[in-house]
């Protein structure tokens, strides 16, 4: 490859004038001949957050990643479009957002994404495996690298098209990878790495050799690389080993989270009706977010000595003077930021994503603060690289910026980047649905939350997001963003209706639980109704009782005029027997007094059935334990609520009510977590206890009769 000098960059830099703004793309590279063309290396990290690489953190724990900030250009204010991990790295590829891609959800088969779309399967379905920047770059003549993780739910084995070279890392553990590569066969192979395997020492090992094997197949074509690590994404659970590589284990044990105001956030008065009544992390908890922190960063720490090797290997084949190098990450990451640990909200803490850029020509130890997108990125990769783009994208290419960041007002950059979630999270305190949309502005961000009230931020007085001020706009103000917001999400033209409780086909439904779903329209919202029907006789439920004509059933909506909000029917069809069929469908009603033509529709079941619970500890009459600790599981068809104790000291023939000992029978709660397992210790108590256990599931049904034990509880050493 012919090789370009820092002076012949400098003179061509100098001598090239920004042609476009505002929608037009700058073609930097359109008056360079064909082979003096930039390699493109992009590397998109996993939920690395702004404050984790900022020049300062950088400077004090990564020296090699350092080299971002004070050689190239920071891009100090890019936001992605969808802080999650699949729909932020589908949007990527393809410059688009997430309500144009389909791609809105992880895993479009569990109930958390609302009865939404995404993961692989959608994005092939929905033609972009022929139509995203590998492919683009592939047709301006480019060699294509995919090192790591690809998209979520990358179970598909096929080798995408645009891709050269595939080297797909599946899964969220650090050692003993699933892999699916095209390193020995061109159709693709799947390959489980050695649990001494540490990923990113693996995955930096394979960039530098797929370097190596360009330069020795074609010394004159252009590469764009893109490489995903999963650091400092958290390990998956049940991983023996942990984030962290072998010889950093011990480094830093005392290293501290820096505060802020927004961590564990006091006041939540102010905040969404949708979020209000989370409550602080509990302090349990709250212990092991320092160790999250940690562990973080000591991931980093392996991604920085692969940065090393990487700029050692392109100064080996004297490329890194015609190298362009990105760096960002697929979302953000709350560590206890507004009672929330991960990402998939509107906050700051998930969106705000840190970005930098090396390469010939860009300024050294600069920031740009234009209001930039993750969309942005491959637009700005594929014009660098001389490339063709298709004409309806949403991102915008800021290779313009790249010369001269401040040729440009970053005022006037751009007004606005939408930001989209669709997915229900799992938090401390349970389930909170935050699908929401919102828009966010040089300095302010507007949120309309699906599920609660709406929020407004200015983040030049208020940075941390913990004062809305959403009350104190003006109504012309409030219809301003309400119009907006319906601007930018106009590709939605006729309503969208979901169905996320029964959620999948044959789903057992809890018999007083309420149906409930989401809909969303650029036109904004204002019905929803459902049809509910008994398979055996077809008969209708009309909310009171069942009918042979077919009836609607308005449901409640929580924002009627919003381009997204949930829906509820509080009332489930009762009447019913055990194993009975029924068919439920939903349709929206959009502004333009138009239902959706597609009904979202499930054919689910009433649980009728017993939960079970038994007893682990005391396993059997009779037994001595240390302590009065008894633990078991609880399973359910449907989900198990809560189990029901029963404690009671057989000497002094009290009972425990939760808190104290008191002389009547009662019962008391203990919940069961997600794995089915429930565990209840009073550590002083000792003597002859008897203990009952019943489980209650999430339709009211309640084991009969309990499961009982008698036991001695010895002293607690």
């Amino acid at each position: 490859m012919a090789r370009l000098t820092k002076r012949a960059w400098v003179a061509f830099f100098i001598g090239f004038t920004a042609q476009a703004i505002g929608g037009e793309l700058c073609a930097l590279q359109d008056t360079l001949p064909e082979t003096n063309r930039p390699n493109i290396i992009l590397i998109n990290l996993d939920d690395a957050d702004v404050a984790m690489l900022t020049p300062e953190s950088m400077a004090l724990h990564f020296p090699h990643l350092n080299r971002f900030a004070t050689e190239g250009l920071r891009l100090s204010n890019l936001h992605v479009t969808t802080p999650l991990c699949g729909p932020s790295r589908a949007a990527l590829f393809v410059a688009k957002y997430a309500h144009r891609t389909g791609i809105k959800t992880n895993d479009p088969f569990v109930d958390r994404s609302n009865g939404n779309g995404g993961g692989m399967v959608d994005y092939g379905e929905n033609g972009f495996h022929q139509n995203d920047v590998s492919n683009w770059m592939k047709s301006a003549g480019y060699r294509t690298m995919m090192v790591g993780k690809y998209l979520h739910g990358d179970t598909v084995d096929i080798v995408p098209e645009g891709w050269d070279d595939f080297y797909s890392s599946r899964g969220a553990n650090y050692f003993g990878t699933a892999r699916f590569t095209n390193q020995n066969d061109p159709q693709g192979e799947s390959r489980l790495e050695p649990v001494t395997t540490y990923r990113t020492t693996q995955e930096g090992e394979e960039v530098l050799m797929l370097i190596d094997q360009h330069i020795e197949r074609d010394n004159q074509q252009p590469f764009f690389l893109y490489l995903a690590p999963l650091a400092p994404h958290n390990h998956t659970p049940h991983s023996p080993l942990g984030m962290v590589e072998e010889k950093y284990k011990d480094d830093w044990p005392e290293a501290l989270m820096p505060l802020s105001p927004d961590f564990q956030e006091f006041d939540f008065s102010d905040k969404s009706t949708a979020i209000r009544d989370l409550p602080m992390i509990p302090e349990r908890q709250v212990s092991h977010l320092g160790p999250r922190h940690r562990d973080r960063l000591l991931s980093m720490k392996s991604v920085d000595d692969f940065f090393a090797n990487l700029l050692a290997k392109l100064e080996t084949h004297q490329l890194i003077e015609n190298t362009f190098i990105i760096l960002t990450s697929d979302n953000g990451f709350s560590n206890g930021h507004h009672r929330m640990v991960g990402k998939g909200d509107a906050f700051n803490r998930s969106t705000h994503v840190p970005t930098y850029v090396i390469g010939p020509g860009v300024p050294a130890g600069e920031t740009a603060n234009h209001l930039l997108a993750h969309i942005d990125l491959m637009p700005t990769v594929v014009e660098l690289g001389g490339g063709e783009l298709p004409a309806d994208l949403d991102g915008k290419s800021f290779a313009a910026l790249l010369k001269d960041p401040s040729s440009i007002d970053e005022n006037d950059w751009r007004e606005a980047v939408l930001i989209e979630n669709w997915e229900t999270r799992i938090l401390h305190a349970g389930e909170f649905n935050t699908a929401n949309t919102a828009l966010r502005f040089h300095d302010t961000v507007y949120v309309e939350w699906a599920n609660g009230s709406p929020e407004f931020y200015d983040l030049s007085e208020d940075p941390y997001q913990v004062e809305n001020q959403y009350k104190e706009l003006e109504p012309v103000r409030k219809k301003q963003l309400t119009d907006l917001m319906r601007t930018y999400r106009k590709d939605i033209d006729t309503a969208e209706t979901t169905l996320s409780h029964p959620f999948a086909m044959n789903d057992i439904h809890g018999k007083s639980e309420p149906l409930r779903g989401m809909a969303e329209a650029s036109s904004g919202i204002y019905g929803v109704r459902l049809t509910v029907r008994r398979l055996r006789d077809s008969f209708y439920w009309n909310g009171q009782t069942w009918q042979q004509q077919p009836c609607f059933l308005p449901a409640k909506i929580t924002n009627p005029g919003q381009t997204m909000t949930t829906w509820v029917y509080p009332e489930p069809p009762a009447g019913h027997s055990t194993g009975e069929l029924f068919e439920v469908t939903a349709a929206a009603l959009d502004g333009s007094d138009n239902w959706d033509s597609e009904p979202a529709w499930v054919i689910f079941r009433m649980d009728h059935s017993q939960p079970n619970a038994k007893f682990r500890m005391p396993e059997t009459d009779g037994d001595k334990i240390d302590a009065l600790r008894v633990s078991g599981t609880a399973t359910d068809e449907d989900a198990v609520e809560h189990v029901r104790l029963v404690i009671r000291n057989e000497s002094t023939k009290e009972y425990w009510d939760g808190k104290k000992w008191v002389k009547e029978w009662t019962t008391f709660p203990v919940a069961v977590k997600r794995s089915g397992r429930w565990k209840y210790v009073i550590p002083e108590a000792q003597g002859s206890f008897y203990v009952s256990v019943r489980a209650v599931d999430r339709s009211g049904n309640i084991q009969s009769p309990p499961v009982t034990r008698r036991f001695l509880a010895l002293p607690d050493e």
